[in-house]
């Protein structure tokens, strides 16, 4: 009894979060009360009467931005939220400058998907420093990614190639590793980033390539696609959509300024073309479905926004194969690839009747063909007497099935 006494007060306590928030509002008239599943959950759908405001949670809880409805606009489909992804950022200023991050979490808002994010983003880092970076190896190996997506340096990638197999390749295998290591479910997206607008001025006199933006941007793509196919990874190949745009924006229809003054880093507009391109590379989705074009203070153009979206879907959406773009649950049953033993057939319960790693969906064993290690319990003759088996005789075999065979000395 003293045992029961003292345990109780626990039994009581050890709720979920949205029972406990339950458990502690005040009940004053018009609070907010968050709805629970049977189970303790949050339910998907979140309510609050007194507003008349509704928007879909996470499982922790959290608001999933661009969900909320208010009187008079409808219930928002929260069990439609389902493509719903875990990124981390490893970069520098390039993905630091206008929160590239927070861009793509509000397209893909926008498009009822779900995107958590979080970054060590330093500026002028290389993948180098983030490997000995300890808050960069902690985000990694806290796991729970489903893609991290690195960009290097804006200028190492376009160095002489024996640099760059020296100070570039070896860290993006490193970080690659980790990836994989901590994360079970983890794919490694590399950011192609692109030429300076007039070409590496700093560097042109010892490395004459890079003295022109095409000349500069050239070795960027051909390094990035190296590092994607030599790491197994996907590329989001931003500088390949710039690149596109700037000879477009030669023939006058549209001025899409993809820079900002210093001639390297991204304008607004240039983040948003980033953050189209990085929508579409981790969620396969048709771009020119994207409603949101930007913050009211952009005043994004809808037909420079149309543009980009219309050239993302060209150069991205519509070869994804060229950039190793694939879905990291091909077959949508819910188990990411890496560890789905069938990935491409869709296969939720993971069947796999013979044990050999190989999902039942894929090596064509079902449910009626369980293997069994059939044994012979007697042989008789035709006449059913037990026989040596000479001449005609029947095997019958511990399922109940028979066998009619012949011997001959």
């Amino acid at each position: 009894m003293k045992l029961l006494f003292f345990l109780l007060p626990l039994l009581i306590i050890a709720q979920t979060p949205c029972l406990d928030a339950v458990a502690n509002a005040s009940g004053l008239l018009g609070e907010y009360i968050p709805q629970c599943d049977e189970d303790g959950s949050y339910t998907p759908l979140q309510c609050w009467s007194s507003t008349g405001y509704c928007w879909c949670v996470d499982q922790d809880g959290n608001e999933i931005p661009g969900t909320s409805l208010g009187p008079g606009q409808g219930i928002p489909e929260c069990n439609e939220q389902i493509d719903s992804l875990n990124v981390l950022f490893i970069g520098n200023s390039y993905t630091f400058f206008n929160n590239l991050p927070d861009l793509v979490s509000s397209i893909a808002a926008s498009m009822g998907d779900y995107l958590s994010t979080d970054g060590s983003l330093i500026g002028g880092a290389t993948l180098q420093s983030h490997s000995a970076n300890n808050n960069t190896i902690e985000l990694i190996s806290n796991g729970n990614w489903d893609y991290v997506v690195l960009q290097e340096q804006s200028q190492f990638p376009s160095f002489p190639l024996w640099q760059v197999e020296q100070d570039v390749f070896p860290y993006a295998v490193e970080l690659n590793q980790l990836i994989k290591d901590y994360n079970d479910c983890g794919e490694t997206v590399f950011f192609m980033t692109w030429g300076r607008e007039n070409g590496d001025v700093g560097n042109c006199s010892n490395w004459p390539p890079v003295c022109t933006y095409e000349g500069m941007d050239d070795l960027l793509r051909e390094r990035y696609i190296m590092m994607a196919n030599y790491n197994n990874a996907l590329l989001s190949p931003v500088g390949a959509v710039w690149r596109y745009i700037r000879e477009f924006n030669k023939f006058g229809q549209y001025e899409v300024d993809l820079y900002s003054p210093d001639g390297s880093h991204p304008s607004v507009m240039g983040s948003y073309v980033a953050a189209i391109c990085f929508y579409t590379t981790l969620f396969q989705k048709d771009p020119t479905e994207i409603p949101w074009n930007g913050n009211e203070e952009w005043n994004i153009a809808e037909l420079d926004a149309d543009f980009i979206k219309e050239v993302v879907k060209y150069i991205v959406y519509d070869d994804l194969d060229q950039w190793n773009i694939i879905s990291n649950d091909i077959d949508s049953d819910g188990i990411c690839n890496n560890i789905d033993n069938c990935p491409q057939t869709y296969n939720p319960n993971q069947e796999d009747i013979d044990n050999d790693n190989t999902g039942d969906a894929c090596d064509g064993i079902g449910i009626l063909e369980i293997p069994s290690k059939k044994e012979i319990i007697n042989t008789v003759d035709i006449l059913g007497r037990e026989t040596k088996t000479n001449g005609f005789y029947i095997e019958i075999y511990n399922d109940g099935t028979v066998k009619k065979k012949l011997k001959l000395d």
